[in-house]
């Protein structure tokens, strides 16, 4: 489990020796085994000789481990919480052997949990979980020694097993990891399609942004030529006005000086005639105007 350890009231038995051993519960007689139904489930069953039956004890730190003899794999715990299951894992777990009535409280290394046969049962199949440490029926296990295997030395047959089930493994890894290399290579090749794709946007966009900027200049000349043009019309228009007003006075003008000639003539007409009249009785003696003949 780790390197971390939970020490309890109870003594841990460090004394005990690698080798192969049966586990069984004191009160039921029944022994620890891996099931014949499922390699992955451990079980109480009555006592035989099968190697399913018999664990290598392994020194692992300050502790010890439990590998099926059979099987090759470790008893091991599915939760550290309170009635987590013990199962059957390729995976190792370290446990303290603590001394209690003579055998063995089987505890987890780092928590206050310990084995626990299910209900106490002596049925064959029973389950065991871990639960609070205690000296109950179903919580005191003994060990009988079979031999001096521990089990440290993995035979060349398993090695050779272990090695083909690796080797297959990284087979389907690598396998996986070139499918994984070619969508990587993929996506690096559409991330770079949209790259060029998003400058030729940018571009095209930077474009768009000058030809708008151009717009609105050409709009607002346009607007400022407009205004000079109707300032410039405005100003056509009244002098325009002012040019017929100024028509219009001098068709009055022409019109009275035209009168004014007609009168002038007409006082020239009579100045004329006074002028006549005047010379002609200038000219008769006796101041007379009147034309010779008798009265």
């Amino acid at each position: 489990m780790g390197e971390q350890i939970y020490h309890s009231k109870y003594t841990s038995d460090k004394g005990l020796e690698p080798g192969t051993y049966r586990v069984f519960n004191v009160h039921t007689k029944t022994a620890i085994q891996v099931s014949d139904h499922d390699p992955t489930k451990i079980v109480t069953w009555a006592r035989h000789n099968g190697e399913n039956q018999q664990w290598f004890l392994q020194r692992s730190g300050l502790g010890y481990q439990l590998r099926n003899r059979q099987h090759d794999v470790y008893m091991a715990v599915a939760s550290t919480d309170k009635h987590g299951l013990v199962y059957a894992s390729r995976y190792p777990t370290t446990w303290l052997f603590l001394k209690a009535k003579g055998n063995h409280i089987i505890q987890l290394a780092d928590k206050n949990r310990v084995l626990d046969l299910h209900y106490c049962s002596a049925d064959n199949g029973t389950e065991i979980h871990i639960w609070q440490i205690g000296e109950e029926p179903h919580k005191i296990w003994g060990l009988e020694r079979l031999g001096d295997n521990s089990g440290e030395e993995i035979p060349v047959a398993i090695l050779a097993v272990r090695k083909g089930e690796f080797d297959a493994q990284m087979e389907l890894v690598n396998k996986e990891l070139v499918k994984r290399q070619e969508k990587i290579a993929n996506k690096d090749r559409e991330v770079s399609q949209l790259q060029d794709e998003l400058s030729s946007a940018k571009e095209k966009l930077s474009e768009l942004h000058s030809l708008l900027y151009q717009r609105d200049e050409t709009i607002q000349q346009l607007q400022k030529d407009l205004k000079s043009k109707e300032e410039a019309l405005s100003h056509a228009y009244k002098v325009n006005e002012e040019s017929v007003r100024l028509r219009n006075q001098h068709s009055l003008l022409e019109s009275k000086f035209l009168q004014q000639q007609t009168e002038t003539t007409s006082l020239q007409s009579k100045m004329d005639r006074v002028e006549y009249l005047m010379s002609q009785m200038m000219s008769k003696p006796n101041g007379n105007t009147g034309t010779n003949g008798a009265d």
